[in-house]
């Protein structure tokens, strides 16, 4: 039977045990990750935590909704034993019907949901398994003229930086660009990464061109995948390759083991050339959609679009 579980009786233990044992295991689905990003995320758990699947929800004049927070990219169903497209109908039917307006997207894998709108997005991952001399033959000629360059520059490169610098630059460099993240986003942000290297989840890098910052990267690790999270650059070291020699620094530590590092994802296709530009591949997930608002508030939402 699949139960919906308020966050107060969710036993974060169980929790956690059935996505580490999943067959599709993400950080973005361990309690502690949900607990920083969104603290009122609630569940559907399938038994006694056989499957698991976390929803996180807003209210907005009196209507409950259904959507994916930052810093996350994807949820979904998490077992061990394998999602048949039956089990998976059968949790999207345990959603309350309060829950009127639905907007999550689901990990790689679910290719077709009935019932929902539905999206394709894109994520770029790397495999780290072979040495880092067979990974640079496959780099495009422009990332390795921009790591000669960064070289040449005589950019330095120094693991481990406060969280607060990275966000700060990060900020500061494209975040108000975006025009998304409030003063909340940026401290849960801080947060996050604190968080992580409290868990011994997290590693960040530094990039100087003397003893100016000028790129700035943090990455999470869990179940053998390397996430990218956020970064920062300045104009200044994008033009002499700072962020390709951040990521050829970070992949040659981190090479000729079992591990993928994943490249937190766009779908924008300059973004995501710049990751394919160190032999990074697409990955496929699905964003999903529903609307069972009265046709008076649908009418009223179109307007304002």
């Amino acid at each position: 039977m699949i139960k919906f579980v308020e966050n107060k009786n969710i036993n974060k233990k169980k929790w956690d045990d059935c996505v580490n044992n999943s067959s599709n295991p993400s950080v973005f689905v361990y309690s502690w990750y949900l607990d920083v990003v969104c603290k009122n995320w609630s569940a559907l758990i399938l038994n006694d935590y056989e499957a698991v699947f976390p929803i996180v929800s807003k209210t907005k004049y009196k209507i409950h909704y259904l959507y994916q927070p930052f810093f996350t990219r994807y949820f979904g169903v998490f077992s061990s034993s394998k999602i048949s497209s039956k089990v998976l109908t059968e949790f999207m039917q345990a959603i309350p019907e309060k829950f009127k307006y639905i907007e999550f997207c689901f990990q790689e894998g679910i290719t077709t949901l009935k019932g929902f709108e539905s999206k394709e997005k894109k994520f770029q991952l790397l495999d780290l398994g072979p040495k880092h001399d067979v990974l640079y033959k496959e780099y495009s000629d422009n990332a390795k003229r921009n790591i000669k360059k960064a070289v040449k520059a005589g950019l330095k490169i120094r693991p481990d930086i406060a969280p607060e610098k990275i966000v700060q630059l990060f900020k500061s460099t494209k975040g108000d660009e975006l025009e998304v993240f409030g003063a909340d986003d940026y401290k849960t942000l801080i947060k996050l990464m604190n968080t992580c290297n409290d868990l011994k989840k997290g590693q960040s890098i530094a990039i100087y061109d003397g003893d100016k910052l000028c790129a700035a990267a943090f990455f999470m690790f869990s179940n053998n995948r390397f996430t990218f999270l956020k970064s920062g650059v300045t104009d200044d070291g994008k033009a002499k390759g700072a962020m390709h020699l951040l990521f050829d620094y970070f992949i040659q530590n981190n090479s000729g083991k079992k591990y993928q590092l994943d490249f937190g994802g766009s779908s924008v296709e300059n973004v995501a050339r710049f990751y394919k530009n160190f032999g990074a591949k697409d990955c496929v997930y699905l964003q999903v959609k529903k609307n069972n608002l009265p046709k008076l508030i649908k009418w009223v939402k179109s307007l304002k679009k």
